[in-house]
């Protein structure tokens, strides 16, 4: 019974991520600048509601017995409250019709207060802050893009520790915004003893990290459109991928570690596909890097996000008492990033084979940092993780530049063919040190489950080779919705579809690597305007357009053929 009390407990800790950990504006409260409104407004101090002071001699009997079950340390005791705005601290209405609200709440004699609430919704416009009384700590403004449901199917929500024992509530409402706030406190996390917090976000990544668009990334710049940062419950927690499939049907599957679906971020429970496949908690952000080289000092913009995810594929949780072995997930995105306004993904290729091939990168968000990228120095070599995972079912890099860190975790391993051979489990690196070493659970490991499983939720190969094909290896995916012009001498690694809408033209000379092909749909038009086609394997559809202009070359790998109702045009071009 005692073990069932404290699984209870450490699922109602609510997340106590660092709070720069967490997706906000990074701005002062707005009372800090309307004090002076305030104090003639107010006839009385801030509304303070002061919990229960703990039994500390029963709290370290309990964390006692929970080390003996070798539970994780628990940090802080939950009180069970409810405070809304409704039925807690007071509004005030400011000169120009602006409304405030704040509460006060004391912890007596606690190291840290932190907060969990099982209804959070902010209007477009609003802004909600957590600061100490000395206003020496602060955190916020959490807005509409913190939000996880809408108003009809409101959902939950966390905020980070704040350090001390006197913590202020404050939300701010405009007078333009008509639509009132839902946020509900469920719980007031007393923190009894202090828990080691990381320093992420923006600019926290180590100083050896090299940006996505630096020389190092010219090379990558398609593969980087599959690359998503993974938001768990506010904390900046671990790197994904989109994949291809056989099928080329933009399925949004986004592959990542194992290990980034427990910890504290989701507080402690583990998900699995099987038990628990539903991670509505996740938010994925795309295209967070910055556009240069160097850091602006100014954050990018965090406008491109996703929402909610399934696990279909992960490995059985528990082998002989301990840890999985490949340490990979399968995700199928609730919200498909192909829907963003401005936004194109790209899905990464993969080879299943056995052999890891010519050192290529990694492509991840360290410390929830902007997107870098990480060149691996030396082919990657077959390793194991310690004596309780399967031999050699971990690929072992070390780095020639940029290395890996906390974040990083669940970011592709990609070779020089441009395919993903893994995913990061762990590394030894610490700072800018190169004589650590990451290892990366290996591809085919998880194609099959390394063939001990006849579940479809605990391999791969079920989900991204739905035709079984049974294909070794797959290139990338790059999709045409629209127009896209190629000026410049490119190398492409993947397959290319050109949709009903979409309009490829072709000004330089491209080669397609691998065993990529260009398919063109009904409607879908494919010019080669005065440059070269190489190496392609060229698919046309029938109400498809190719055209051949300007001294432009088509160099086919195995010749196509033409349906009735495609169009081929030729005026000063050739084809080989």
């Amino acid at each position: 019974m005692q073990y069932i009390r404290t699984i209870k407990l450490l699922v109602c800790l609510c997340v106590f991520a660092n709070a720069r950990a967490q997706l906000s504006t990074n701005e002062k409260p707005v009372s800090f600048d309307r004090e002076s409104e305030l104090t003639v407004i107010s006839k009385s101090l801030t509304p303070t509601v002061t919990t229960p002071k703990l039994d500390m001699a029963k709290l370290a009997k309990e964390d006692e017995e929970d080390e003996l079950y070798d539970m994780p340390p628990r940090f802080g005791y939950s009180h069970i409250v409810n405070y809304d705005l409704n039925n807690s601290g007071t509004w005030y209405e400011l000169p120009n019709g602006d409304k405030l609200w704040q509460l006060e709440v004391v912890c007596p004699s606690a190291l840290s207060v932190n907060f969990c609430y099982d209804k959070f919704w902010i209007p477009e416009g609003g802004k909600f802050f957590v600061y100490s009384k000395d206003k020496k700590h602060t955190i916020g403004a959490f807005t509409s893009i913190n939000n996880k449901g809408d108003k009809e199917n409101v959902r939950g929500f966390a905020t980070g520790l704040m350090y001390g024992d006197d913590v202020i509530l404050e939300y701010y409402q405009p007078k333009e915004v008509t639509t009132n706030a839902i946020i509900s406190i469920e719980k007031v996390v007393h923190g009894y003893r202090y828990i080691r917090t990381y320093d992420l976000g923006y600019g926290t990544s180590d100083t050896c990290m090299v940006n996505i668009n630096c020389d190092a990334g010219k090379d990558w710049q398609y593969e980087k459109k599959a690359v998503a940062m993974i938001v768990v419950n506010g904390e900046r927690w671990c790197t994904g991928s989109l994949i291809n499939t056989t099928d080329l049907s933009q399925k949004p599957y986004l592959l990542t570690a194992d290990h980034c679906l427990g910890d504290s971020a989701n507080h402690f429970i583990k998900y699995d596909a099987v038990n628990l496949p539903d991670l509505e908690h996740f938010t994925f952000y795309w295209d967070y890097e910055e556009q240069g080289c160097n850091n602006s000092g100014i954050e990018p913009n965090l406008d491109k996000c996703t929402h909610g995810a399934t696990v279909v594929a992960n490995p059985y949780n528990v082998y002989n008492d301990h840890e999985v072995k490949f340490d990979f997930a399968l995700l199928r995105l609730t919200e498909d990033p192909k829907n963003l306004a401005g936004y194109r993904p790209y899905y990464l290729g993969w080879d299943r084979s056995d052999c890891s091939g010519e050192p290529g990168v990694c492509i991840h968000h360290p410390r929830g940092d902007v997107k870098k990228i990480s060149t691996i120095l030396d082919q990657p070599t077959p390793s194991t993780y310690d004596q309780y995972h399967f031999d050699q079912s971990y690929w072992k890099v070390f780095y020639r530049r940029g290395v890996v860190n906390g974040g990083s975790s669940g970011s592709a391993l990609l070779n020089a063919a441009h395919r993903v051979i893994g995913q990061l489990r762990w590394t030894s690196t610490e700072g800018c040190n190169y004589d650590g070493y990451s290892l990366y659970g290996r591809f085919d490991f998880s194609w099959s489950g390394n063939n001990n499983t006849d579940s479809i939720h605990r391999r791969l190969d079920c989900w991204l080779d739905s035709l079984n094909t049974n294909v070794p290896t797959m290139d990338g995916l790059l999709v045409i919705p629209t127009t896209k012009t190629i000026t410049i001498d490119e190398q492409l690694y993947c397959n290319i579809l050109i949709k009903n809408t979409g309009h490829l033209i072709i000004e330089s000379d491209v080669e397609i690597k691998g065993n990529g092909r260009i398919i063109v749909e009904p409607d879908g038009w494919l010019s080669i305007d005065g440059g070269t086609l190489s190496n392609a394997d060229i698919v046309l559809k029938s109400g498809a357009t190719l055209e051949i202009m300007n001294g432009g070359i088509l160099e086919t790998r195995n010749g196509f053929e033409v349906p009735v109702g495609a169009v081929v045009y030729i005026d000063e071009g050739q084809i080989l």
